[in-house]
């Protein structure tokens, strides 16, 4: 009896010190609750700083994607290779076959650095929109920067770009392209690119939190924009009306720049406003990404 009236105090006791914990628990909740609701935003100095201090998890989270997207294929990175060629080999007996495109260059170079400028904007852009879906667990689990994750595709696309773009130096060789000293400047011409896909990737990213059809609407957009860019025609072919009307589009403005640099392709001075709205895209989808950034958490 006296055994079976100490097991009873015993749990009176502990049920009392387990509702004591609770109160405490949900006492500083509360208060950081409080504090959470009350903090001010981070001035743009401090968010870069932040930014600048969570780059290794970044570097982490990429490592991680570029593994996860190979981990379960025959020949890994070599699919970098494969895509693009088979893609130049259809463009090229499709088009190249039924019209007599005139370009500064062999249609196969022709193609192939515009296969490599379209992947690169396709890879950010699409993934980048979804890269908040795809790292719940973390956002969860560790206070960073959220703007960081589209960023983490750039990273991926940008060393599949370099490795793709062995293959067409080693054309370039093959053709026997004359050198230029523009074509040191190739590279610069990704910067652009890079701004304008992560500026609609961050964008979309805060959107499609809440709206999630949005994301539905991003392979048509890919589908379609490809047609608006011209990665395997030329330009010439495009009436003359319409033809400045097609440098708006940032990604056709960075492409020809890129081929001016590589092989002589002739520029429009409408380029300008396609590369000034590939700025101006990125500080727009910042801007908005930042101002939805801690609403993230209780969305996803």
């Amino acid at each position: 009896m006296c055994k079976a009236r100490t097991i009873i105090h015993l749990k009176i006791k502990w049920a009392f010190v387990r509702l004591s914990i609770f109160g405490r628990y949900m006492k500083t909740s509360s208060k950081m609750s409080v504090q959470r609701i009350n903090a001010e935003p981070d001035s743009l100095k401090d968010y870069l700083r932040k930014i600048w201090g969570s780059k290794s998890l970044i570097l982490a989270i990429a490592r991680r994607d570029l593994k996860a997207k190979y981990a379960q294929t025959a020949i890994g990175l070599a699919w970098t290779f494969i895509q693009p060629i088979f893609a130049v080999i259809i463009y090229t007996l499709f088009f190249a076959g039924l019209m007599d495109f005139k370009t500064e260059s062999p249609y196969i170079l022709f193609v192939l650095s515009g296969i490599l400028i379209w992947n690169l904007f396709n890879y950010i852009f699409s993934q980048g929109s979804n890269s908040l879906g795809q790292n719940q667990s973390i956002i969860k689990k560790i206070a960073f920067p959220k703007v960081l994750l589209p960023f983490t595709k750039v990273i991926i696309g940008l060393i599949e770009f370099g490795i793709t773009s062995i293959m067409l130096i080693l054309l370039m060789f093959f053709f026997k392209v004359e050198p230029r000293f523009s074509m040191i400047l190739a590279p610069f011409c990704l910067i652009p690119l890079i701004f304008f896909a992560s500026g609609l990737a961050l964008l979309l990213s805060a959107l499609t939190l809440k709206k999630r059809d949005l994301f539905h609407i991003i392979p048509f957009l890919v589908n379609f924009g490809i047609w608006l860019t011209p990665v395997f025609y030329p330009v010439s072919l495009i009436p003359e009306k319409y033809i400045n009307l097609i440098y708006i589009n940032p990604v056709a403005s960075v492409l020809q720049l890129f081929r001016f640099c590589l092989f002589g392709e002739p520029l429009n001075a409408y380029i300008l406003i396609g590369l000034l709205l590939s700025f101006l895209t990125f500080i727009i989808g910042f801007i908005f990404f930042k101002q939805n950034e801690d609403k993230i958490i209780d969305v996803i």
